[in-house]
């Protein structure tokens, strides 16, 4: 891990300075370069792994939510998807664009039916609180005795409020076989 090479160069650094200190050195302005490039150093290796952290995590988040949302599908969870998305959210799919209200009327139509839906090939792009996550489902689905099952393809933007991310706007297309 990266922990370990900041650690180094930090214990090197401080090393160093002692080693400075306490050579005699009698000019305390090369003390004061010494702490002061000490100081630097330790503050920008502790805060390197804080952001990557925090990265890390926003993805995690965002990639979990992905799956809740998947479940929540198929579970027809009300109060799962009255969270997921903000009061403002729009999507646009093959029949056009969609409110909140409008999405989650006909996720819950007893006549649609998600019997599946497997994710993969998620890629998160975190831009501080915003994020894009984009992906691919296989699903077994259908709308009134209509099949429409496929494979898929979105693009979901979130924002984070009030410490929790909810999607602001989705894309949703379905991804047609090739022609033999």
């Amino acid at each position: 891990m990266r922990t370990n090479k900041p650690s180094r160069r930090c214990a090197y650094l401080f090393v160093n300075y002692v080693r400075l200190v306490t050579s005699g050195v009698r000019d305390l302005l090369s003390a004061i370069r010494a702490f002061s490039l000490l100081l630097v150093a330790l503050l920008a290796f502790t805060a390197l792994p804080a952001t990557a952290t925090a990265r890390l995590s926003d993805e995690a988040q965002l990639i979990q939510l992905e799956h809740d949302y998947a479940r929540a599908l198929i579970n027809k969870d009300r109060t799962f998807l009255m969270r997921f998305y903000a009061p403002d959210w729009r999507g646009g799919n093959w029949m056009g664009f969609w409110t909140k209200s409008r999405m989650i009327n006909s996720l819950l139509d007893k006549r649609y039916v998600v019997k599946s839906m497997r994710l993969y090939d998620l890629r998160v792009r975190v831009m501080g609180n915003t994020a894009v996550v984009q992906g691919t489902d296989d699903e077994v689905t259908s709308m009134g005795g209509r099949d429409t099952s496929g494979k898929w393809t979105f693009t979901d933007v979130f924002e984070r409020r009030g410490g929790r991310w909810v999607a602001v706007a989705s894309q949703t297309t379905q991804v047609q076989p090739e022609p033999r």
